[in-house]
């Protein structure tokens, strides 16, 4: 269990994007450019392709908004 700054309680290491996790799956913010039955297509990421993806979260912009992003005008 972990208590985030954005959420209103404790809540369990996996439902969260902490890097403070038991095991070493990677975190990252990427683009979703297509989606095609299972397959989820997304922007350049360091990764082996094919690597299996094993949870998608929503963007929330107070806490996925990587340092010195700017959003395109």
């Amino acid at each position: 269990m972990q208590t985030p700054a954005h959420a209103d309680g404790p809540r369990g290491t996996f439902a969260l994007r902490s890097p403070v996790r038991p095991n070493p799956i990677a975190l990252a913010t990427v683009l979703i450019t297509g989606i095609d039955g299972a397959v989820v297509e997304i922007d350049a990421i360091d990764a082996f392709d094919g690597t299996p993806l094993l949870d998608i979260k929503p963007w929330i912009e107070t806490v996925d908004v990587p340092p010195g992003w700017h959003p395109e005008t």
